[in-house]
């Protein structure tokens, strides 16, 4: 075997109480040039070092601290909820947790005493949640750990005498074992001995490819290249959803734009809705767009587009290569011309916790009860129309118009009112409070509250942000692509008075352009977002509804036999029907003996009649003598194309029904 390479270690290395094995295969390597004798102060030391550091990130979702990890197993309370973490794939059942709800608080307590395991793998015990804080908050980003590379063990070194005869192998089967062995060279200062690693030695990159080394100089390049990844790889350690939290969450501001200040004073508010907002420094007027996230090979792209300015400097897909919790590095490519954007969160004492579009949903969804300084007036409502029209209604007459807008200015948000001969609600209020049922704008020494009137007879009451399903029954099928009769997504809710229009994008529905005939193919397989705009017929009102059109694959996969035990358990109910929940309130109690299925509310019940059979498309449910009102709609034959135990989409023709289980 050919040695390349030495490392001078001490002699007491052949006898340190590390897990490696040896043996005394002599051999004799002529003497070595000096600049191939490396020590503990060499540079691939260090890094192989790096490497072999025990990984604190891995549990980093219940300590979020990498330079240290908890020893498992280990019992936590997170939520209210005690489980065991008995190994890292239990790391899971955190996340699942902390996943369940969107706008809850996520606590994780440890039972202790614990042990942490810190990145040179001494072992810690704390006994309590004060003594853990303390390492916390002392844990930095440990930049001697190397996180993308790694070892394929075992790997061994060849000892060698000053004579340069080889006296022993070692041996080495883990990153502990390593740790030490290349610790030792710090610490030694026995007689002298010569140390090489003996090559090939295969390298494991983060993503499970391999390299092979054969000398020193290969392993420190290939560390080296692995580290620079590694850090590459941490800045965008970011998902899709952090991403768009982060967004979202106040204000953002353009700290650079390719490495100048031309763009350093504007504002950035990403809504909720996927609307999107910039304003400059104490410009009212604002500039609109739309924003949207994606996940692609190359990484998270944020999308801007339709901007009603600075369309070129500003929109397009924009790669996020840098993601911290307050600063994004965006970077886009077009026409080998690049462009690089530096934004800082922005988060004012003064933010609220809506944004611009919440305000502006707020405002025109129900006509608002004005009350300056405490006082209301006689003509009772304002009413703020999508067209930034304001006006003010007594007994349905006009009394006073005006226009309205909404804005952020230097980081606060604020609406702008106008009236024709009602100087005194006129001018620039900021947004100091948001509440589900009242709005508190500031001027001044002036306080205005905006209370909302919504009235029963709300002509939008039928529409809801609702999901259409269908199945994928055209050819080539499976594809996710299928034709929507666009007008069966409300099938209840026809009136003369409201005409509907349908859009690709929400900025389509509210500016009316660009409408989808019917039927129509979704553009994005299996599933895609589209916006109805219900606009009231001779007037300007109108309001916009979420669509998802979901393409389903309707393979039958449970038995006649799955289905009877399933609908014999329990209650079920009408969760949907073609888009519309009103069938809900009806129970239906599934009866072996007769085939006799109970349809009851609170104040009816109808004895029907049910069947299942089995057919080559798949197992049929079928319904009669349902005689009643509005229930009778589910008479006929239907096709289950959805089988779960506790939920069954059956289709009929062109309708859509979807029950689902319920046991008290």
């Amino acid at each position: 075997m050919k040695i390349k390479h030495l490392l001078v270690l001490a002699f007491f290395v052949l006898i340190a109480p590390i897990m490696v094995t040896s043996c005394q295969d002599e051999e004799i390597e002529p003497n070595p040039e000096n600049e191939n004798i490396i020590n503990s102060e060499t540079a691939l030391v260090s890094l192989m070092q790096s490497t072999s550091a025990y990984d604190g990130s891995v549990d980093d979702v219940m300590d979020e601290a990498n330079c240290l990890s908890v020893n498992l197993p280990v019992t936590v309370v997170v939520n209210g909820i005690t489980i065991t973490i008995n190994t890292l794939e239990d790391l899971g059942l955190i996340e699942a947790i902390y996943n369940e709800f969107d706008n809850d608080d996520d606590v994780l307590e440890y039972i202790f005493p614990i042990t942490i395991i810190l990145n040179d793998y001494t072992e810690i015990t704390i006994e309590n949640q004060e003594q853990l804080q303390e390492f916390i908050d002392e844990c930095t980003a440990d930049e001697d750990v190397i996180e993308c590379i790694d070892f394929q063990y075992p790997i061994s070194f060849s000892m060698y005498d000053t004579n340069f005869q080889v006296i022993d192998t070692v041996v080495i089967g883990s990153d502990f074992e390593l740790y030490v062995f290349l610790q030792s060279l710090e610490t030694s200062n026995s007689a002298v001995v010569l140390a090489s690693l003996n090559f090939p030695v295969t390298m494991v990159y983060a993503n499970g490819d391999t390299v092979e080394v054969n000398s020193n100089q290969e392993l420190e390049a290939a560390i080296n290249a692995a580290e620079e990844e590694c850090d590459y790889d941490d800045d965008e350690d970011c998902t899709l959803q952090e991403v768009s939290e982060a967004l979202q969450d106040c204000h953002w501001e353009i700290a650079s734009y390719n490495g100048d200040d031309n763009f350093i004073d504007f504002d950035l508010v990403f809504g909720g809705g996927g609307a999107l907002q910039i304003s400059e420094g104490d410009l009212t007027e604002v500039v609109l767009g739309s924003w949207n996230l994606e996940s692609t090979d190359q990484g998270i792209v944020l999308s801007i587009e339709q901007l009603t300015a600075f369309s070129q400097d500003l929109g397009g897909d924009w790669l996020v290569v840098d993601c911290a919790d307050d600063r994004f590095e965006l970077v886009r490519t077009v026409e080998n011309t690049t462009t690089e954007i530096v934004m800082e969160i922005n988060c004012d004492d003064n933010q609220v916790s809506c944004d611009f579009q919440d305000v502006r949903d707020y405002l025109v969804a129900c006509p608002q009860i004005p009350a300056l300084n405490g006082y209301t007036p006689s003509f009772t409502t304002f009413t703020f129309h999508d067209s930034n029209e304001i006006s003010t209604l007594y007994e349905n007459d006009l009394l006073y118009s005006g226009t309205w807008d909404i804005a952020m200015i230097e980081g606060e948000l604020k609406v702008f009112i106008n009236f024709n001969g009602l100087e005194d609600y006129n001018g620039e209020y900021a947004v100091v409070e948001c509440n589900e049922d009242s709005l508190v704008l500031q001027q001044g020494e002036e306080v205005l509250v905006l209370t909302q009137q919504c009235t029963s007879d709300n002509p939008f009451e039928c529409f809801s942000n609702t999901e259409y399903v269908i199945c994928d029954n055209e050819e080539p099928f499976n594809d996710g692509i299928a034709t929507f009769d666009l007008y069966e997504i409300f099938p209840n809710c026809s009136n003369d008075n409201i005409e509907m229009t349908f859009h690709e994008t929400l900025m389509d529905a509210e500016t009316g352009v660009n409408a989808l005939t019917s039927p129509y193919s979704n553009v994005v397989s299996s599933s895609q977002t589209i916006y109805v705009s219900a606009t009231l017929a001779g007037g300007n009102t109108f309001e916009i509804f979420e669509v998802n059109l979901v393409v389903e694959d309707c393979g039958q996969t449970c038995s006649e036999q799955d289905v009877d035990a399933f609908l014999l358990d329990c209650t079920w109910n009408v969760v949907n029907y073609n888009g519309s929940d009103n069938l809900i309130v009806w129970n239906l109690d599934f009866e072996s003996s007769n085939n006799i299925v109970v349809i009851y509310t609170e104040t009816a019940t109808i004895d029907a009649t049910w069947t299942t059979s089995q057919t080559n498309d798949g197992v049929i449910i079928e319904f009669s003598n349902v005689a009643g009102s509005d229930i009778q709609a589910i008479t006929g034959q239907w096709l289950v194309v959805e089988c779960e135990e506790d939920r069954l989409q059956l289709h009929r023709e062109n309708d859509i029904m979807v029950i689902e289980r319920t046991c008290d």
